[in-house]
């Protein structure tokens, strides 16, 4: 007899995996944005009075730092957790999460945008890791 727990096909939600991605998802984008957002604020205070356009230097720089560290800590937590196809399931959760944050939920202005990392984080987290499955070869003997 069929293990309960196998899925039928690649397409088939693997559900415990789909929640590991949004609790990593969720997790990297807070942590990462508050560490950048930190880290701009404190670059902001110490050079922002003295070079003209440094703020938007500054927001530039903390797009650039989430856009590269979130999909890399959330690669990482995701093979410490066991999920397969974590590459996969970073590069599609980023993708997820760009097409997500268009229409402009995300914009810059604390504590309003922590809940908005959380829920868009999540989300982007859930779909990476089903859509990294999806692209998993099937086994034989399946």
């Amino acid at each position: 007899m069929a293990d309960a727990t196998a899925r039928s096909s690649r397409f088939a939600p693997d559900w415990s995996g789909i929640a590991r991605g949004a609790a990593v998802g969720g997790a990297a984008t807070v942590a990462v944005g508050l560490a950048a957002l930190g880290g701009g604020w404190a670059v902001d205070a110490l050079f922002g009075g003295d070079v003209v356009g440094a703020n938007i230097g500054v927001g530039i720089g903390i797009m650039a730092v989430r856009l590269v560290a979130t999909p890399l800590a959330g690669w990482g937590l995701l093979r410490l957790w066991g999920v397969p196809r974590a590459g996969a399931a970073a590069l599609f959760g980023t993708a997820a999460y760009l097409l997500l944050a268009l229409p402009g939920w995300t914009d810059p202005a604390p504590p309003g945008v922590v809940a908005a990392w959380l829920v868009l984080g999540a989300l982007a987290g859930a779909v990476g890791v089903y859509a990294g499955g999806c692209t998993a070869r099937e086994r034989a003997g399946r």
